[in-house]
């Protein structure tokens, strides 16, 4: 009986790419872990989301995440891959536990969602060709300000040393 490390992997994905090149650079790391001797134990897809910075000039990314057990260089090698594809934005893996009998771990299922599904902001605009408030961006007020409570001009704010 061989033990194994349990292994999560968070991807951002650009948000324009299909999702068929999605599935390709899925399919790359699942053909990794299968190589290496690893174990895939789940791929969840989160959806398109609002990222908390922009990375790459991009404010959205589709979030994938991926269990997997695996020994030796498997994390290097699918961190290769990920590295080289200009499809990920950002990846981050994490050891999520040491000494993993795999014959007691089972793979999960999970929907694999539509990928080319328009925003909601999108889909009022495409359903009737006009833009709604109530499906208005996030990015409207900002992201520190969410009601768009605080207006600040320079002078408002206050000098050092002075009443």
């Amino acid at each position: 009986m061989m033990l194994m490390t349990e292994y999560e992997t968070t991807m951002v994905v650009r948000p324009d790419i299909a999702g068929d090149a999605i599935e390709a650079t899925l399919d790359r790391v699942r053909e990794v872990v299968k190589t290496k001797g690893g174990k895939l134990l789940a791929i969840d897809h989160w959806g398109k989301k609002r990222l908390a910075y922009p990375i790459k000039k991009q404010s959205r990314g589709i979030y994938v995440h991926a269990v997997y057990l695996g020994v030796g260089d498997l994390v290097a090698e699918i961190e290769r891959n990920l590295r080289i594809s200009d499809k990920i934005l950002r990846f981050l893996t994490v050891k999520v536990q040491d000494s993993v009998d795999p014959a007691t771990r089972e793979e999960k299922e999970y929907d694999t969602p539509k990928y080319d599904e328009p925003d909601q902001g999108e889909a009022a605009e495409a359903a009737d060709g006009k833009f709604h408030a109530e499906f208005a961006d996030e990015d409207a007020h900002g992201d520190d300000d969410p009601e768009g409570e605080i207006s600040a001009s320079d002078d408002d704010l206050d000098e050092p040393g002075k009443e």
